[in-house]
Formats: C-alpha cells, sequence, structure tokens
C-alpha cells in the first residue's frame, strides 16, 4: 500500500476537519448521564414542590443546549453543564433568598438520594452539583412575565448582590442560535431524506451545522492559546455570539473550512463601541451587554483582540500548508494534538496506524510511504505525534 503525501484536496480537508472537531465533544456515554441527571433532577424537585400546583421545569442552557459543549483539555478543567429550575410561581409569592434556599433544600434532598454521590456548593446566583470530571450549576428562577421580557420563555434569576430580579432568557438565546442555521439545518435534513434516511431516527446533536462545529473549534483554539493563564480566556457566550453573527454576515452554507475562517476573520467586527465602551449585545435581550465588565476589567477586551488576530491566523493557516503532515500540525495548532490524531485517521487510517506501529516505512530515494516492501529497498518512518504548534 503506497500513499504520497500531496497537498490535500478540499474533500480531504474537510473530512480531516469534521473527525477533528468531533473528537472534541463529549461522547455519547456522557451525553446520556448528563441527561438521566437532569431528568431525575427534575423528578426530586417536582416531588420537593408537591403540595404546590405550580408548572415547573428543568432544562439545559449554555454549550450543552447549542450542541458546541467541547470536551475538556486542561486538568481542571470539567465538562460544564449549565442547568435552569424554573419555580413556575410569580415573584409576588417568593424572594430572590426563598427562592435560593428552596431550591438548596430541594437539591439537597437529590444529593441524598443519588448515586454517585455529588458535592453540593453555592454561589452567587446558583447551586453546582460537583461529580469527577463534571459539574452542572443549577440556577433557581421564576418565569418573567412582564412585557419587557425577551421572549415568551424569559425567566427572572436570583443574584447575591442585586436588589432586584435580574432578567435572562437562555431559551430564547438557544432558539436565535438555532434560527441562524436553519437553513443549513433545512438543506441537510433534505440531503438525508433524498437518500431515504428518516430524520427522527438520526439524534439532532450528531447533525451537527458547520456554525456548531465552528463554535466548538473557536472554544478548542482558545482554551490551546491561553494555557497557563485560564482565567484571560474570553467567555463561551462572547464567542458563540460573535461566531454566529459573522456566520448569519456570510451564509457561506456547508463548506467547513470556509465558515470557519471567514467567522474567525470577521469575529471582531460584530464588537460595537457605544460611548467609550464596547458592547455585545444579547440578541433577544439587547439591554443585556455580554461585555459590560470590560470597562472595569480591560484586559478583557484586550486578551478578546489579541486572540481573534491568532485564531484568524491559524485557521487561515492550515490551507495555506503543503502536505498532510503539515495540515495535520497546523490543525493541532487550532484543536489540539488529540483532535489531530483524529483527523489524521480519517485521512488515511492504515497510514497513521502503520506509523504508531513502526511497520510504516519509506522507499529510499522516493517520497512515497508503504505498509508493504523489503527492508533493503526501505527505512522505517518514525512516529510523531504532530508536536510543533503553540501551546
Amino acid at each position: 500500500m503506497t500513499i504520497s503525501l500531496e497537498r490535500p484536496q478540499l474533500d480531504d480537508l474537510e473530512k480531516v476537519l469534521g473527525a477533528g472537531i468531533s473528537s472534541l465533544d463529549i461522547s455519547a456515554e456522557e451525553r446520556a448521564k448528563v441527561v438521566a441527571r437532569y431528568n431525575s433532577l427534575g423528578q426530586t424537585l417536582n416531588e420537593h414542590w408537591a403540595e404546590s400546583t405550580a408548572e415547573n421545569r428543568v432544562y439545559v442552557q449554555g454549550s450543552f443546549a447549542l450542541g458546541t459543549v467541547t470536551r475538556r483539555i486542561h486538568r481542571n478543567d470539567d465538562v460544564d453543564i449549565d442547568l435552569v429550575v424554573v419555580r413556575g410561581i410569580q415573584t409576588s409569592s417568593t424572594t430572590q433568598v426563598a427562592l435560593k434556599a428552596d431550591a438548596g433544600t430541594g437539591l439537597r434532598k437529590f444529593v441524598a438520594a443519588s448515586h454517585p454521590k455529588a458535592l453540593l456548593a453555592e454561589s452567587e446566583r446558583c447551586w453546582t452539583l460537583e461529580y469527577p470530571g463534571m459539574h452542572m450549576d443549577v440556577l433557581p428562577a421564576v418565569p418573567d412575565a412582564s412585557s419587557e421580557r425577551g421572549s415568551d420563555d424569559g425567566i427572572l434569576i436570583t443574584d447575591h448582590d442585586v436588589r432586584s430580579w435580574l432578567r435572562s432568557d437562555p431559551l430564547g438565546y438557544a432558539n436565535w442560535f438555532r434560527d441562524v442555521a436553519r437553513k443549513e439545518v433545512m438543506a441537510k435534513e433534505a440531503f438525508l431524506a433524498e437518500r431515504g434516511v428518516d430524520v427522527v431516527d438520526v439524534p439532532e446533536w450528531t447533525r451537527k451545522t458547520t456554525l456548531q462545529l465552528a463554535v466548538q473549534a473557536l472554544k478548542r483554539h482558545r482554551d490551546i492559546y491561553f494555557t497557563g493563564r485560564l482565567d484571560h480566556r474570553p467567555s463561551s457566550i462572547i464567542i458563540t455570539t460573535l461566531a454566529a453573527h459573522a456566520y448569519q454576515l456570510d451564509q457561506l452554507g456547508g463548506n467547513l473550512f470556509d465558515v470557519m475562517r471567514a467567522i474567525a476573520t470577521n469575529l471582531v467586527d460584530h464588537i460595537e463601541v457605544i460611548n467609550g465602551q464596547h458592547v455585545i449585545a444579547n440578541p433577544v435581550m439587547p439591554e443585556e451587554n455580554f461585555a459590560d465588565c470590560w470597562a472595569s476589567e480591560p484586559w478583557r477586551a484586550s486578551a478578546l483582540f489579541e486572540w481573534a488576530d491568532a485564531v484568524s491566523q491559524d485557521i487561515s493557516g492550515i490551507a495555506a500548508r503543503s502536505g498532510n503532515d503539515n495540515v495535520l500540525k497546523g490543525i493541532r495548532m487550532v484543536l489540539g494534538e488529540h483532535a489531530a490524531l483524529a483527523g489524521a485517521r480519517a485521512l488515511s487510517y492504515p497510514h497513521v496506524e502503520a506509523r504508531r506501529s513502526g511497520i510504516l516505512r519509506a522507499q529510499n530515494g522516493l517520497g512515497t510511504l508503504t505498509v508493504t516492501g523489503p527492508a533493503s529497498s526501505t527505512r522505517p518512518v518514525k512516529d510523531h505525534t504532530f508536536h510543533g504548534g503553540r501551546m
């Protein structure tokens, strides 16, 4: 078997990127564990509030709801799951303190009855259930019945330092994010239907859009880039919002690399400056500025712009490289070593496995690789893990 290391075609690049980004996602087993835990939590809280006729809800928000969860890369990074617990009562029948305390009581019942046991900790706005390698932030809330709410799913949340209830709308944001890529989703569903595949039979989380994949790639590059200064990382909500705006403007569709490059190149173009302050507005609640803390912590803005320039260069540089090995090194700079190996396997599984097992050999005097051939005319090829990128 002879494999030439030539400049990869677009199909190869798409295959490598797709496999590499897919490796960043949590496993099906981890996903099932999350779903089982929040379903169990919802059942416990319903029993806790059984005497009330109010309608209560527990749902995911953040990256899990958006389909942009990325596997941890740093030792202290957990799989981070954000849950909302909506108590179906009005603010007139409770207080922020009472709602928070009551949710905590219900969570203690959940911890006592669940296996394995989680550690329960309290923060300013939420409660946190800590498991090995995973933590779940549980945000208590009540419905927002006011006309100022972002959507019909708007909620009011608690905060230690704010006397008034704070508005939020995680379901509205998730719907906005999905709507941005709806044209691409419809095209993918039509493609499956043409081939006789019932879309209902394909789990939604396995049918990623290029926007979702691009956000995962951006978040992984961010985590690699800020190694050693993790507290300087731009927040996921800011990256996700800017990426969605850039995608919405470009509307490139199905070419994953071009979408990634266009988003990275135009990322900061969607940051406004109003009265000298950076503004990244919540698209469903424009009065909320995701960058409001930049005014008092200007280093956050500097970190975002610095990283945005780096990720644009690194993603654009992938296609500028010649040879599969060099392309894989570029992908390692953006997505990390594990993703580069996953991409290499997708490109040429026998080639990669042969290299790792020590049976891949180079033809003496030629630019080709082989897993067969006499030792007299070939030489062994050393294994590598695509080191050499930014870390």
